[in-house]
């Protein structure tokens, strides 16, 4: 069966942070979306949704049905968000991380495909697949993930990759860090924000931190979002591509540029028990030059844009008692 060009665009993971924005994004296009999430009572019906359990998924049998296709509107094509993307969570259970991010994306594709063998799929890895260096990492180059959920995800690719192979409409996206309002507390940006926020409330005081010398590659989760939707367009021209603008920045650096935002007093206190070692690579960015090659453009972040809107986000939020005991 033809996929349908006019269709909604079904998004696994759009519970989570990148697919709340992709939901905006569709909307703002005048796009239908459609989810697939474990929780679907959580997005209260205001878009069609299902149940997808991947780790449910992943002790299917091949050729298992693991999702019911006909309760959903038919798709204009799928983006894969859906993943479990903690580091820390990855390895504190890595049979977990390679049954989310491996087996049972296998298990969802080989059904979808069965049914719309020529439906676009973007699936999404990570720039925690490569082997962390000085320089800008392209997609030709050598992989080798430093921690579990660089190696799912590595993993997940393959079985992407697989498919397209044998002639499926599948392209593989591998974005680097990307932040902004909403964002899970257990990541860093986040985390310095609300805990910044949660400081003012209280006239100031230490903040505790972990390595800040590593160097990441950050967009704003709405530059990614758009960006996702652009590239799914084109699933298939080519088999990967990074989502990066290029540019190194020093965790430390947007660090200052939240305390220097501070209504208080704030001290930066370093603290081993934050440190995640060798899991935690020091440098990591990407080459954009596909991407270019294929948009005409490459995003470019406006710093001090995102930090304004993390810490008011970061003050919504805290003003309304969000738990920060993972932040």
């Amino acid at each position: 069966m033809t996929a349908n060009a006019a269709g909604a665009v079904w998004l696994t993971g759009a519970d989570g942070f990148v697919g709340g924005w992709l939901r905006r994004e569709l909307a703002e296009r005048g796009r239908q979306a459609a989810a697939l999430v474990l929780e679907p009572a959580r997005l209260g019906g205001v878009l069609p949704a299902i149940r997808l359990d991947l780790a449910e998924a992943a002790r299917a049998a091949p050729g298992q049905a693991v999702i019911d296709l006909e309760a959903l509107p038919p798709p204009s094509g799928l983006i894969h968000l859906a993943a479990l993307s903690h580091p820390s969570e990855c390895a504190a259970d890595p049979p977990r991380a390679r049954a989310v991010n491996t087996v049972g994306p296998a298990r969802l594709y080989e059904q979808i495909l069965d049914r719309w063998p020529d439906l676009p799929i973007l699936h999404v890895s990570s720039g925690q697949v490569y082997l962390p260096a000085s320089a800008p990492r392209r997609e030709d180059e050598p992989v080798e993930p430093v921690n579990v959920y660089g190696a799912s995800k590595l993993q997940g690719e393959a079985v992407a990759l697989g498919l397209r192979d044998r002639g499926h409409r599948i392209t593989v996206v591998r974005p680097f860090n990307h932040t902004g309002p909403g964002q899970d507390p257990r990541f860093a940006l986040p985390s310095f924000a609300l805990r910044i926020a949660a400081l003012e409330r209280r006239g100031g005081g230490e903040l505790k931190v972990g390595r800040l010398d590593a160097v990441r590659d950050f967009l704003h989760v709405r530059q990614v979002a758009a960006v996702y939707l652009e590239l799914l367009a084109r699933a298939g021209e080519v088999d990967v591509v990074n989502v990066c603008s290029g540019r190194g920045r020093a965790i430390g650096d947007l660090l200052d540029g939240l305390v220097t935002r501070s209504q208080a007093a704030i001290q930066v206190v370093p603290d081993p028990a934050r440190l995640r070692g060798a899991a935690d690579p020091g440098v990591l960015v990407g080459d954009p030059g596909r991407l270019r090659s294929l948009l005409g453009r490459v995003p470019e972040l406006d710093e001090d844009a995102l930090l304004d809107e993390l810490l008011a986000d970061a003050r919504v939020r805290v003003e309304a008692g969000e738990d920060l005991t993972r932040a």
